[in-house]
């Protein structure tokens, strides 16, 4: 005779541990230095200061890593999931050497969730991510092009278009463990749609936009 159990699993709707914190910071701040040494190769204007490039670097990570981090975790918690980052220490020391050489491989951690497997949830949480990318660049790109601001600004707004536009089009690619795998997996329509957009957005980048 065989005998069926059937049980529920609660997850908690945690926000932030303790953990989560500290493998954030560390994450943001080795990005952050990380593409320092990278961005500080390009040809800035002379008033761009070694300063203004960190700042310009951080708000590159904040609004291109860190929201599009945070969009996958709150996606998963909203959809009943544990849902943390984690730092991962191998890539969190490639970044810091990659970036030193003046290039980038940019994977100091990720967020992980714990759920049942369901391949629309899991599409939907990986689709948030590029998502966010795409709707940040296209808030910033018409202050870019419209709003009189200081070369700063300028200088920033331009770096944080071409790394939201760069990573929503490179994480849309369906190779695992890329999101574009998981949002592919669930539905062809929709990947097509947002990579598309991607697509268009990353064409007028390099043909129109510059400093």
């Amino acid at each position: 005779m065989k005998i069926m159990v059937t049980y529920t699993v609660e997850y908690k709707r945690s926000f932030f541990s303790n953990k989560e914190i500290q493998d954030i910071l560390i994450s943001v701040i080795v990005l952050s230095i990380a593409l320092f040494f990278v961005i500080e190769r390009y040809a800035f204007p002379s008033s761009i200061n070694l300063f203004d490039k960190l700042a310009i670097a951080f708000l590159m990570v904040i609004t291109a890593f860190f929201l599009h981090e945070m969009s996958h975790k709150f996606t998963a918690i909203r959809m009943g999931a544990w849902s943390e980052f984690r730092m991962w220490p191998l890539g969190v020391l490639l970044t810091l050497i990659t970036g030193l050489l003046g290039f980038l491989f940019a994977l100091p951690g990720a967020v992980y969730f714990a759920s049942y497997r369901n391949p629309i949830r899991e599409g939907k949480i990986a689709l948030a991510g590029p998502v966010t990318n795409i709707v940040i660049a296209l808030i910033l790109l018409p202050i870019f092009l419209i709003l009189n601001v200081s070369l700063f600004v300028h200088v920033a707004l331009f770096f944080m278009i071409y790394i939201n536009i760069w990573l929503a089009f490179f994480n849309l690619l369906p190779i695992p463990p890329l999101d574009g795998s998981k949002v592919f997996a669930w539905s062809k329509r929709n990947w097509g749609l947002v990579i598309g957009i991607a697509v268009i957005l990353l064409i007028y980048d390099f043909m129109f936009l510059s400093i």
